[in-house]
């Protein structure tokens, strides 16, 4: 066996963004989140742009962040032009109609109320209070303007219609400053869907990168190296971030003081006193082969992964003490922030450390990418088909107390929420149906916008003028977290899989990466005379309890002597 004594260089598969004249489905998908969803935007720059020393997790399934953060900084500009034309407006009518502004900003109280998540879900009798807050003033208005008139001798020659056109003419001055600032909301919404049809829109290529201040032109650019790096450096435990959440797990154990025997009785087993020499690295190597197999050794290329990558993953906890090193921490780089990529020699080493601080798994993803179906003539049948999704796996082979640990995590990593989606829906619509819709939409979201606009304002220019006067140095502080808070990948994803399609790939791709990696260490202990007997039967009784845990039988199996078997399962919220 040809097997090298360090693990390959990481292939992490760059952005399609960053390889490609279009953006990838999922990055556009994010973009356009970031005017849709005010949180997501928010929580992208405050992550990605606010603190120059933060680590940034790798990116999968294809995401770009750089247009991301393109289309959130464009956002925001967006939205501070809005906030401030309707604080101008409001404040102009505070000076000259007081009365109609008080008015209007108490009728959309309650109304933004009822978009609160809380009150949308909470008793019934609250929603009624509020919108009889909202309304029930104007009916008390139309019956004293009833009373009024008939008591003037009309009443008999009074409808209903003449009473609201009375008293729409009374108060046109007062419904200025309101139709005003709705005008304002409106006119950003239909912005804002007009971007998401155009530039947003299947096949769209990334924004060109427009000149920037000097340390946001920086943070930019170590961005776009961290992304395809192979170090996750956390803040919050997470280790596998960026890959979804954890749908499965297991681990084995086996000696490896254990070989086998060949006698006059047949096979046996015979403990020795020095255990088998096992360089995880080496072994390492020897799974990354089998697992490349699958994508690139394969009777037909339609039978081969097309979307499987294998590079490597380090994690590393993002807090670091200046008490724990005498100088400069290891994997802090030179100019003072997280190093994004490790060594091949770092990668070996850490690999036969099991103890030490930094951990290594080889990291296997699939992105649910479908190929384009051809008959035997050539002809298309049915094109490719991207379903987002993508699905992880993480080895860990750490060979310590003279056994060989084997632990297996794997990750599901859900498409985009469905409402970013709308970017493929909007550019086949005529200009008149993108308006309707970017107002269809939001509904009373509208008025929440009118009403929060001075709020957003201020806070936009207190950050602003923070940031301006705090500047972020980790020398001056004892401990730093340098580490990640989140991925903008898994900010963005749907709560689940959006098809049962999408869960049975996954399922289909966990399957065979498993089956391949057991074998592969099957192979490789057999090769090193080791006996795998144990090893073989606490591999069954993982899948066996993988296989039955939505049946009677519940939790781990282990049989045999020394047969040691764990499994852990994760469920997403």
């Amino acid at each position: 066996m040809d097997l090298s004594h360090a693990p390959a260089e990481p292939q992490l598969t760059p952005p399609t963004a960053m390889s490609a004249p279009r953006m990838s489905n999922t990055t556009r998908y994010l973009c356009g989140g970031a005017y849709l969803d005010s949180d997501f935007r928010d929580k992208v720059l405050n992550e990605l742009l606010d603190d120059p020393f933060r680590a940034v997790p790798p990116s999968y399934g294809g995401c770009d962040l750089l247009p991301i953060i393109h289309h959130a900084r464009r956002s925001r500009s967006l939205l501070v032009v809005r906030d401030g034309l309707i604080t101008a407006i409001l404040l102009l009518g505070l000076v000259v109609t007081p009365t109609s502004v008080i008015s209007w900003l108490s009728f959309l109280l309650p109304l933004v109320l009822l978009t609160l998540e809380r009150v949308r879900r909470g008793p019934m009798l609250v929603r009624g209070l509020l919108w009889f807050w909202a309304f029930g003033g104007y009916v008390i208005l139309f019956f004293v303007y009833a009373l009024l008139l008939a008591a003037t001798g009309f009443g008999t020659f009074v409808t209903a219609g003449s009473v609201l056109v009375y008293a729409f003419l009374q108060n046109a001055g007062q419904l200025l400053v309101p139709l005003a600032t709705l005008g304002v909301a409106v006119l950003y919404r239909i912005i804002v869907y007009t971007t998401l049809a155009g530039t947003l829109k299947p096949g769209a290529p990334p924004p060109e990168p427009g000149p920037d201040q000097p340390g946001t032109a920086d943070r930019l650019a170590y961005v776009a190296r961290a992304q395809t790096g192979n170090v996750t450096m956390y803040a919050n435990e997470d280790a596998f971030m960026g890959a979804g959440g954890i749908e499965r797990s297991w681990s084995i154990a086996v000696e490896l003081d254990r070989v086998r025997t060949v006698g006059e009785t047949g096979r046996g087993t015979e403990r020795r006193e020095r255990p088998v020499d096992i360089d995880p690295a080496e072994l390492h190597a020897f799974v990354r082969a089998r697992l490349t197999e699958m994508r690139d050794q394969v009777l037909r290329p339609n039978e081969g992964i097309r979307r499987l990558d294998i590079g490597d993953h380090v994690v590393a906890r993002g807090i670091y003490r200046v008490t724990d090193w005498p100088g400069a921490h290891p994997l802090i780089g030179q100019d003072g922030r997280p190093r994004h990529h490790a060594t091949p020699e770092e990668i070996a080493a850490i690999s036969r450390h099991p103890q030490g601080g930094v951990r290594y798994y080889q990291r296997v993803t699939i992105a649910h990418e479908g190929q384009e179906i051809r008959d035997t003539a050539g002809r298309l049948v049915a094109p490719a088909e991207d379903q987002e999704a993508v699905t992880s796996a993480f080895i860990y082979l750490a060979v310590e107390g003279r056994m060989l640990y084997t632990q297996f995590v794997v990750t599901a990593l859900p498409p985009a929420k469905e409402a970013y989606h709308v970017v493929d829906r909007l550019p086949d619509m005529p200009g008149w149906r993108i308006a309707w819709e970017s107002v269809r939409a939001l509904k009373l979201l509208l008025l929440r916008d009118v009403l929060a606009a001075p709020v957003r304002l201020t806070r936009t220019a207190v950050r602003a003028v923070r940031q301006q006067f705090v500047t972020l140095d980790p020398s001056r502080h004892v401990v730093y977290p340098y580490g990640a808070r989140l991925s903008v990948r898994e900010l963005g994803a749907s709560h689940g899989m959006q098809t049962y399609l999408q869960l049975l790939d996954t399922a289909k791709y966990v399957k065979l990466i498993e089956h391949r990696l057991t074998e592969a260490v099957l192979d490789y202990l057999e090769d090193k005379e080791i006996e795998t007997g144990t090893y073989r039967m606490q591999a069954a009784n993982v899948m066996m309890n993988m296989s039955v845990r939505d049946s009677v039988v519940n939790g781990p199996i282990a049989m045999g002597t020394r047969a040691s078997a764990s499994s852990h399962h994760h469920t997403q919220g």
